[in-house]
């Protein structure tokens, strides 16, 4: 598949998405039969997902990328979403989730198979909320690299379902081969309902904004 026909599809949704709020659980499975769209922009580049959930632990997804900050690539191919793992505490829940993936990345006449797999942990109450994700890309060579993102976060204020709920959060990206290896970024997090978007300023002068939307 050509990169700008890949490059073009991200673009127009992300502009179309600006116009939502995203969905509010922000984990890759929802419940089965739902449709979650995803589209991230921050400081690695620009991501589409979108994933249907089949059961309570597997969802399918078509995954889009374009790259940057380094090898500047494009990739795109379907992906499974796996929830190895859930604890429902009294006072909060733990998830462990896999993603992997397969398909094709491409950079100037270079295309090359791609596969990538990633482990998401997380833990969240009301007030808080933790996760960590460590990630393999393989794409021929193009790109071979581990990478690995943390995040922490706090509520203000306690919210209902029906109640706009807001998260201040920082993250933290190790990305070895790109340019800038270390890059921190607080952000805000507003979710409604099933809709999530989330805001922030990274130390090395990118703007993060995402969304999701579940329905």
């Amino acid at each position: 598949m050509d990169s700008k026909f890949i490059q073009t599809i991200i673009f127009a949704v992300s502009i179309a998405g600006a116009g939502f709020p995203a969905s509010a659980i922000a984990k890759p499975l929802s419940y089965p039969g739902g449709t979650m769209v995803m589209q991230e922009n921050d400081e690695t580049g620009h991501t589409l997902s979108l994933d249907y959930t089949v059961t309570p632990k597997y969802a399918v997804a078509i995954y889009a990328k374009k790259e940057s900050g380094g090898d500047d690539y494009t990739t795109v191919g379907p992906q499974i979403n796996t929830l190895i793992k859930r604890w429902n505490l009294p006072d909060g829940q733990g998830n462990i989730f896999n993603l992997t993936g397969i398909g094709v990345s491409h950079e100037g006449s270079d295309n090359e198979f791609a596969a990538w797999t990633s482990l998401l942990a997380d833990y969240e109450t009301r007030r808080i909320f933790v996760s960590y994700e460590p990630r393999i890309m393989y794409a021929g060579g193009i790109d071979k690299s581990f990478s690995q993102r943390g995040r922490v976060g706090f509520a203000p204020y306690l919210a209902n379902y029906e109640d706009l709920n807001t998260w201040f959060m920082v993250q933290v990206d190790h990305h070895p081969k790109k340019d800038d290896t270390f890059v921190v970024t607080p952000l805000v997090r507003l979710f409604y309902k099933t809709t999530l978007v989330e805001a922030g300023y990274s130390s090395n002068d990118h703007l993060m904004f995402n969304w999701q939307l579940q329905f």
